[in-house]
């Protein structure tokens, strides 16, 4: 995936894992801003609403959200609301094992998970448990393990779940690191199952059970979401924005941009973003 110059990137500190029980964000922050690493946020106090690739979702009290890499993230407030937050480079999520955990972080399904009353006590404490480790010995083994432990929660409790057969599991996490690799230069159907040893028909049965979406609406997500990162953060004209996305010209671009969204990338750039500064 490419990442814009222009966009705000929001990187860790030298370090693989971090975790507090009071901090919203680690390092520099913008209000709007790319991260380049995985968070879980915990919101425990009510206060508004947030975005995730530019769309609202409400901060309630024990609402979880996870935040994939590149995603962009903003909090229209001058103050940031409290929160319980881990994040994490690549190198550590990729040490998660279990597919379908992974799939949370997953650009698209970002709705919060709410955590029930019974539960709320045990995933303090196994919260409480990952920041004493963050803060002391630090073991990166452990830090997985009690992660992976607390991710399995949250799984249980989402509602968006992508639950699919062990052999299809793995694969289905493939075609996503797949689409998000090459969505810009690849829109076949069969180039994707080529990759991953599965036939497009087959793929898109899965998808559309599990998601709701074909390859092509996933594709078209992307390049979406994409788009309006760019319009949103960059000082690109759209006709470069638009080769970068690989639409063969400025028209296309648009017609595709307004078919999706109803409006212009023009209009969007200059009013509907407004809506995400503070």
């Amino acid at each position: 995936m490419k990442n814009s110059r222009n966009i705000p990137l929001h990187t860790l500190p030298a370090l693989p894992f971090l975790a507090s029980d009071q901090r919203t964000a680690f390092g520099e922050h913008w209000p709007s801003h790319r991260i380049d690493f995985y968070a879980i946020v915990w919101f425990t106090e009510d206060s508004g609403v947030h975005f995730i690739d530019f769309e609202s979702y409400p901060i309630r009290e024990n609402t979880v959200y996870l935040i994939g890499r590149n995603q962009v993230h903003s909090i229209p407030s001058e103050v940031l609301p409290k929160a319980k937050t881990i994040v994490f480079a690549a190198s550590f999520f990729h040490r998660i094992e279990e597919p379908f955990l992974r799939q949370l972080f997953l650009p698209f399904s970002n709705e919060g998970i709410l955590i029930p009353d019974q539960m709320h006590e045990a995933l303090v404490n196994l919260f409480n448990l990952i920041v004493l480790e963050n803060k002391g010995h630090n073991e990166l083994k452990l830090l997985l393990k009690y992660t992976t432990a607390f991710l399995w929660q949250l799984y249980r409790f989402a509602s968006h779940q992508l639950s699919l057969p062990a052999g299809e599991d793995s694969r289905i996490i493939q075609l996503f690191q797949l689409l998000e690799t090459h969505y810009t230069e690849e829109r076949s159907a069969s180039f994707y199952a080529q990759q991953i040893g599965l036939t497009p028909k087959r793929i898109n049965e899965i998808l559309r059970e599990k998601t709701g979406m074909t390859i092509s609406q996933l594709l078209y997500q992307l390049l979406l979401i994409e788009a309006k990162r760019e319009l949103f953060h960059g000082n690109l004209p759209i006709k470069e924005i638009a080769y970068q996305l690989g639409f063969a010209d400025q028209s296309y671009f648009a017609r595709f941009f307004k078919k999706h969204t109803g409006i212009t990338p023009e209009e969007f750039r200059e009013k509907e973003s407004l809506r995400f500064r503070v």
